[in-house]
Parts: structure tokens; C-alpha cells; sequence
């Protein structure tokens, strides 16, 4: 008798073990999305009530314009965003790395990079709700870089891997081919006391731009910039590598040097190569690891004031050490997180100094592109002030 209920015993709790496992796989399988990989400080598994319970400043609620086969469409989201997620629960501290969206269905997906995913102008978001209605899975949208993108919606996605940090020297590198403006009218070129006028009036700066209207005037005064001809000084175009290096070598006296083509995608005939050079001599902006400058790049929020600052080391008007001791920590910016750690205290030292009022505003922005607005701005507040 004593046997049998030994044997009951053991059987009920063999069949209790196995269920608890079967429990434990059944909830590991309700997880909505899985972040790991060499890039993560810290793996998750979220299941669709973690995502939700995420706090406010990490959340998304927008408007998506997404294109398809059938044309363009829009849908109303809810969720999380992936740059809040990696930053602030995955741990992720690379500036880039290649980012994996593996999706359940095995639909391939091509790898996105880690900078267009803290670009905040971006907004990849896993949606949990979309049109108001909620989902048992995760699709991802980000915004379009540029009207009539495809391949901006990411469907079924369980699983995102980080992989390891892509090394960079000065701003991190692109894998886009170089180009070489078709046309000079576009470009910034050098200005000579021939080019300046007693009288500057630019019938293009709007009340948008009245912000920037003194650093213009001022800076084609001192012979630094000039205006895109008929009276227009294109206030909102952008404003490439090449032709901050025009900016700041004319804005710091210095000399122009013959170029002694260290970089793949510069030759010595080029009307920016002068300029690059001095700038490189000087320390100002350093090329990347492929040995590329990339010229024709548009320059960032972050690469530019990282090059105002150095600037700024040079004319003596703060001291290396000094710029070292300023962080992000004490930023006003709701997203100094994102600020890369290379550009970090060259954005703190430009913000205590109040060099980016009328720029930015809540957010700094740092992956932004620059336009000749802003360039104008800060150069003059820098160099000039």
C-alpha cells in the first residue's frame, strides 16, 4: 500500500515538473519582440504589456506615410520608440552598428543603421496599435527620408540584433559613393574683397530666418560667405562639408594650403581642396576611416559644432581642458542622450554659451542636417562674439 502511494506521489510530481516547463516555454513564446546581440549592454524580451507600460517620454503616438505597390498610404501609431528602447533599457553605447529586423514570417529584411535609428527625425517606432486597433505583433515604421521612399514599414517583427561598433574616426562613416557638385552656383566658393559689397540686402531671408539675418550680413561683410546671386542668400539649403571648411578657413584667417590628396574622393583640382586641406592642417575636421572626407556630405548639428569648437580651441577662445569638462549631464536638450559621445562636449560648451538660442529648441537634434541658416549662425556666434 505504502508503494502505491509512492508511486502516485512521484507520478503527480512528475506530471507537475512537467507541466511548470511546458508554462515556462509557453510564456517564453509570448514575448512580442527579443533586442540582443554584441552591441547590448543589457538583452531584452518584452512581451505587448511591457511595451505599453513603457514610460511617457518613451513612447510614440504619430502619423506615418508609408508607399506601397497600390500608392501612398498613412496610418495613425502607437508605440514604443526603438531609439529610447536600445538607449535607455538595452544599454547600447555605440555611436553605429548594423541593426537586424529578423521578422517571423523570414521575410528578408536589409540591415538599418544605428545612426538613422537615433536620428530622431526618423521616429522608428514598434507599433503595438495602429488605426486604433491593437496588435498581437510588432511592426515597425520610421519616417521618410525623402518623399515616395519605399521600404519605411517593417512587418512581423520578433527579433532585433545589434551587432558590433562600427569604428569611426570624426563622424561616422557612410557607405554612399562621393559626389562632386555638377554646378559651382550650388557651391559655397571662396569670397574675395571684390565680391563684398557696403550694402547687403538678401531678399530670401524670411521672417523663418530674421533669427540668422545678422550673422549673414555680418559674416558677407567680413568676406566669409556670400550670397547664391539675384539678391538670394538660400537661407534653408544645406550646407556640405566642403563648404564648412570654405566657412571656417575664411572665418579664421587662415592660409590655404596645396593639397597634398590624402583623401580618395578629393582632387587637387577641385575648388574645395585648398580649403580642406588647411582645414585638416588645423585640426578642424579629420577624414574617415575609409579615407574618404566625403565633401559633398551635408554636415550635421553634432559634426558642426564639433568643428566650431575646435575652432574655438585654436583662437583661444576656451582652453582644451576646459572643453573637456563640460557634458551633456547638465543639457537642457530632451535628447542629449543621443548626442554622440565624441561631439559631446563641444555641444554642452556651444549651449552654455547660448551660441544654438533660435536654432534648436526642446530637442538639439544632433543627427539634423545643417543649413546655411544655422551654419551662418553659429560660425558668427562662435568666431565672432
Amino acid at each position: 500500500m505504502f508503494g502505491k502511494k509512492t508511486k502516485l506521489i512521484t507520478l503527480v510530481l512528475a506530471i507537475v515538473l512537467v507541466l511548470s516547463q511546458v508554462s515556462a516555454f509557453a510564456d517564453a513564446g509570448n514575448y512580442a519582440i527579443s533586442i540582443g546581440g554584441v552591441g547590448v549592454g543589457t538583452e531584452l524580451n518584452l512581451t505587448m504589456d511591457d511595451l505599453k507600460a513603457i514610460p511617457a517620454e518613451g513612447q510614440i503616438e504619430d502619423e506615418y506615410i508609408y508607399n506601397s505597390k497600390t500608392g501612398e498610404k498613412s496610418a495613425k501609431v502607437k508605440g514604443v520608440s526603438l531609439s529610447y528602447l536600445l538607449s535607455e533599457k538595452a544599454k547600447v553605447v555605440a555611436d553605429n552598428a548594423e541593426v537586424i529586423f529578423e521578422a517571423s514570417d523570414g521575410y528578408p529584411i536589409d540591415p538599418q543603421n544605428l545612426m538613422d535609428i537615433k536620428n530622431s527625425d526618423l521616429k522608428y517606432v514598434l507599433a503595438f496599435e495602429i488605426d486604433g486597433e491593437q496588435k498581437d505583433s510588432i511592426t515597425i515604421y520610421r519616417k521618410q527620408k525623402e518623399t515616395g521612399e519605399f521600404g519605411t514599414v517593417f512587418k512581423y517583427i520578433s527579433n532585433i540584433t545589434i551587432g558590433e561598433a562600427i569604428e569611426v574616426v570624426e563622424e561616422p562613416a557612410t557607405t554612399e559613393e562621393p559626389t562632386t557638385p555638377e554646378t559651382p552656383t550650388t557651391t559655397e566658393t571662396p569670397v574675395t574683397p571684390e565680391d563684398i559689397t557696403d550694402a547687403v540686402l538678401f531678399t530670401d531671408i524670411t521672417d523663418e530666418y530674421k533669427f540668422a539675418e545678422e550673422a549673414i550680413n555680418a559674416l558677407v561683410e567680413k568676406g566669409v560667405v556670400k550670397g547664391m546671386g539675384n539678391g538670394l542668400y538660400m537661407p534653408q539649403g544645406e550646407f556640405t562639408r566642403a563648404q564648412f571648411c570654405t566657412m571656417m578657413v575664411m572665418g579664421m584667417n587662415l592660409e590655404q594650403k596645396d593639397y597634398t590628396g590624402g583623401f580618395s574622393d578629393i582632387a587637387s583640382g577641385d575648388w574645395h581642396a585648398k580649403y580642406v586641406q588647411a582645414a585638416v592642417e588645423a585640426g578642424l575636421f579629420k577624414g574617415n576611416t575609409d579615407g574618404t572626407f566625403l565633401p559633398d556630405k551635408t554636415i550635421t548639428r553634432q559634426e558642426m559644432a564639433s568643428v566650431a569648437a575646435r575652432a574655438a580651441v585654436k583662437l583661444d577662445k576656451v582652453s582644451e581642458q576646459k572643453l573637456g569638462k563640460f557634458v551633456m549631464d547638465k543639457s537642457a536638450y530632451a535628447d542629449k542622450a543621443e548626442v554622440a559621445e565624441w561631439a559631446a562636449s563641444s555641444v554642452a560648451w556651444l549651449e552654455a554659451g547660448k551660441v544654438f538660442v533660435d536654432i534648436t529648441g526642446e530637442n538639439f537634434e544632433p543627427a539634423k542636417n545643417v543649413n546655411r541658416a544655422e551654419a551662418a549662425v553659429v560660425v558668427f556666434r562662435t568666431l565672432f562674439k
